[in-house]
């Protein structure tokens, strides 16, 4: 099996730096973990410091520092364990993870996102956790987050929730402009939502520079494919070139990503950020949507935690409609979300397995969803959550059922993200730039990057 080679020196350095800098954090024990039980009583009585990185979101490390007090408590044998959390930003989470395996650095479990199991575990920078679990157990979870964490039919990383974005509204700006976004899934077209999205950036001063922003797409400032890689899919019918965003074999992008309706939306894309029909700033700006600074806000349904949270009064008047879509292609929402996984580099394996089944079993899942809010990847846990059958959190279960398709399929995701990611910074910042000709070298360099994986399907 041919292996990525790993690199990022520096940011292995920094890494081990950072870990030797860390004071523990304290952890918490683990509760009831079903069939097949993890053997830990060699470390009974014991103190063992789990390394686990995870990234830089307030709500995500608050639902963290509940996890450990409530795996700690969970069993006398867990006493004597702590947990060092290193949070990262996002773009950062994915390669700081090889560089610490690559480098031999002290780490036991990482988050990571779904699309990314399957390049982790070619490159064998995470290990099944198949053994660990029963069927049973798998069923617990809805089929996507297994088939997520799972490579080449072996499971690898359990999943703590499941996604779907949809586009949030401030309801207060809305009004204002005469508008009443539809509150159902299927939502306005991508041309009526740029007409609602113009008339809703507003320059009050008139310096030129808009103080209300129609729309942000997505979460944070990074411009990765989760959400900044919908519209291309969207700009297809279902089953095409377009929506099927990569070739079968996991690892060809000329033809899918560079067909002319994907150029189209590509070239929407500049549009949205720069010239007369501009909508949202070219520099992406933090928390633009909860500070109020923009009408529109395409994410996932994690989104009502952190308004709750920022707003505790009630004092933020919001509604979700469905996310835009192209008229003459398919609505898409993307699917997958967080999983844990367990690092080969791990003098801990059988504790940090234990921490991982803890974080995304039904006690930690249950702690995760009250401080994120996210759609839960546990079907009981969604079952029981009465707010998912009522408007708005209801969209999003609907959403994911119908217009949920899982990011594309290939273990050289990690590097597919990294080229997108510049390719969406390039579209949206650049000046005078050609898109048609960038985003067809584009999809040669990313068939250059992964040329690597061919025949992965078979090993």
């Amino acid at each position: 099996m041919k292996r990525n080679s790993l690199m990022m020196l520096v940011v292995a350095a920094l890494l081990l730096a950072a870990y030797g800098d860390r004071a523990p954090a304290e952890a918490s024990p683990v509760g009831d973990l079903n069939s097949p039980a993890v053997d830990v009583s060699a470390a009974q009585g014991e103190a063992v410091t789990i390394q686990f990185l995870t990234i830089d979101d307030e709500d995500m490390l608050l639902a963290t520092e509940q996890m450990i007090a409530a795996f700690q408590a969970s069993d006398p044998q867990y006493a004597n364990v702590s947990i060092e959390v290193q949070s990262v930003p996002f773009e950062q989470l994915f390669p700081t993870i090889e560089t610490a395996v690559a480098a031999g650095a002290e780490l036991d479990v990482f988050l990571a996102d779904g699309p990314d199991i399957k390049h982790y575990a070619y490159n064998e920078a995470i290990i099944p956790l198949a053994e660990y679990y029963t069927e049973e157990e798998l069923a617990e979870w809805v089929p996507q987050s297994v088939e997520e964490g799972s490579f080449n039919g072996t499971f690898y990383a359990p999943a703590i929730m499941q996604s779907c974005s949809l586009m949030f509204y401030n309801k207060d700006l809305t009004d204002a402009a005469g508008l009443e976004p539809p509150q159902t899934v299927q939502g306005w077209t991508m041309d009526e939502a740029w007409d609602a999205w113009q008339k809703t950036t507003v320059d009050d001063s008139g310096d030129g520079v808009p103080d209300t922003w129609g729309l942000r797409w997505g979460q944070g400032t990074y411009q990765g494919d989760y959400e900044h890689g919908i519209m291309r899919r969207s700009a297809g019918v279902k089953g095409s070139p377009s929506y099927m965003g990569i070739g079968e074999d996991g690892i060809t992008f000329q033809g899918y990503l560079d067909t002319p309706e994907a150029i189209a939306s590509f070239e929407d894309y500049r549009d949205w950020h720069q010239g007369d029909r501009a909508v949202t700033p070219q520099e992406p700006i933090d928390n633009i949507f909860f500070s109020k600074g923009a009408a529109f806000y395409v994410s996932p349904d994690n989104a009502v935690g952190t308004i709750d949270r920022l707003y505790p009064d009630g004092d933020f008047n919001y509604g979700v409609t469905g996310i835009p879509y192209y008229a003459d292609g398919a609505q898409v929402c993307h699917t997958g979300s967080w999983h844990f996984g367990v690092s080969p580099q791990s003098q801990n394996q059988e504790i940090s397995v234990a921490v991982a089944k803890f974080f995304a079993g039904p006690e930690g899942s249950k702690i995760w969803y009250d401080a994120v809010r996210q759609l839960p990847a546990r079907i009981e846990l969604l079952n029981t959550l009465p707010e998912y059958n009522e408007y708005p959190q209801q969209l999003f279960n609907e959403g994911l059922q119908t217009i949920g398709v899982p990011r594309i399929q290939t273990p050289g995701y990690t590097e597919y993200q990294q080229y997108f990611g510049e390719l969406a910074q390039d579209i949206a910042q650049g000046e005078g730039v050609e898109v048609e000709a960038l985003v067809h070298e584009t999809a040669i360099q990313m068939e250059q990057a992964l040329a690597k994986y061919e025949g992965w399907q078979e090993e």
